[in-house]
């Protein structure tokens, strides 16, 4: 009984502060004839009124909590360099057609595929084909200037495997290899298309500097597209395509996201990458220390997350509604009661 005698004092104050700034003549007597002769209207407003505040600081609340999560990035790209590194220390096997393993037997922590005088090189004749097996925590680095061969430099921790056509093992080469498909676009003419899946944090192109850094590929083109939540029902929304310029570098907060998508080449120069990224933040790396940040904000949702934005003009809305009905009986009042006088 004395919470629900508590309640109806609460709402009862609440109604007529509400009243009171509805009507904005509290001291005339219409005010407390509709505050006596009304009380469960006034209650009526009153329990709406609390509970869109209440609702109001729920959305709210979510809105901050959920701009805070992780989202994803959808990267569409062409470039000469990608460097990768695993999740697994068992990735897929890396598929080769026409390819050319040089690798240094010396030194494998200082191995320089391009230094060929001091590394040993095996060549596989054109029409052979197979895969090459990476074992343990390894890196990776797709290269491919213009229309040439591609270059996949693997460092490792353990030796890499080579297997034929028909799955047979072959050989094994040296923790610290690069494998060379020497001719992509002979692939491509012969109806091949080639392919290696990607499960682990990667950098896309690097920023161009002042000092002398030939081996450093640049990202070509493409485009980065932040993909989120919606506030209510959880479905996805995309943001505008973002578009990515030559000499562009990609960085991601956490450094090392994670990460899924697939690398692959064409006739045309470098070789592509279409990525998925889960992370906090994106951030455009330009020339002369220039940054561009796209983050999942509360901004951007007020203007990509359709459904927040319905809901947020409908909640502006209600206090209007509430107001409207309060003033319409005040004024239905105030009419009788000068047709009685």
């Amino acid at each position: 009984m004395r919470i629900t005698k508590a309640l109806k004092t609460c709402f009862a104050v609440i109604g007529n502060v509400f009243l009171a700034a509805a009507v904005s003549e509290p001291e005339k007597d219409h005010f407390r004839n509709l505050s006596n002769k009304h009380p469960r209207f006034l209650h009526f407003i009153a329990i709406l009124f609390c509970t869109y505040v209440l609702f109001l600081m729920f959305l709210l609340t979510k809105a901050v909590i959920n701009s805070t999560t992780t989202g994803s990035f959808i990267i569409s790209a062409r470039t000469e360099r990608i460097e990768y590194q695993p999740d697994s220390i068992d990735p897929p096997r890396i598929a080769f057609h026409n390819a050319t393993f040089h690798w240094d037997e010396i030194s494998d922590e200082k191995f320089d595929p391009s230094a060929s005088t001091s590394s040993k090189s095996k060549s596989l004749p054109p029409e052979s084909s197979g895969s090459l097996q990476i074992q343990g925590k390894s890196k990776i680095v797709f290269s491919r200037v213009g229309t040439g061969p591609l270059h996949i430099q693997i460092q490792s921790k353990n030796p890499t495997i080579v297997y034929d056509e028909n799955d047979q093992r072959q050989f094994s080469l040296p923790a610290a290899v690069d494998l060379v498909l020497n001719d992509p676009n002979r692939l491509i003419n012969q109806g091949i298309s080639w392919k290696y899946n990607i499960d682990g944090p990667l950098i896309i192109g690097r920023v161009p500097t002042f000092g002398i850094q030939l081996r450093n590929g640049l990202l070509l083109e493409g485009e980065i597209q932040m993909v989120a939540k919606q506030l209510l029902s959880g479905n996805h929304y995309k943001v505008e395509p973002y578009k990515l310029q030559l000499g562009d570098e990609i960085q991601f907060v956490p450094a090392e996201p994670k990460t899924s998508g697939l690398v692959t080449f064409d006739g045309d120069r470098g070789i592509q990458i279409i990525a998925i990224v889960e992370a906090q933040s994106a951030t455009i790396k330009k020339f002369r220390e220039t940054k561009f940040k796209i983050q999942n904000t509360l901004w951007s949702k007020l203007g990509k997350d359709q459904e927040l934005v319905i809901t947020w003009a409908i909640m502006l809305t209600v206090p209007g509604i509430l107001v409207f009905l309060t003033r319409l009986l005040y004024h239905h009042l105030q009419m009788k009661s000068n047709e009685e006088s």
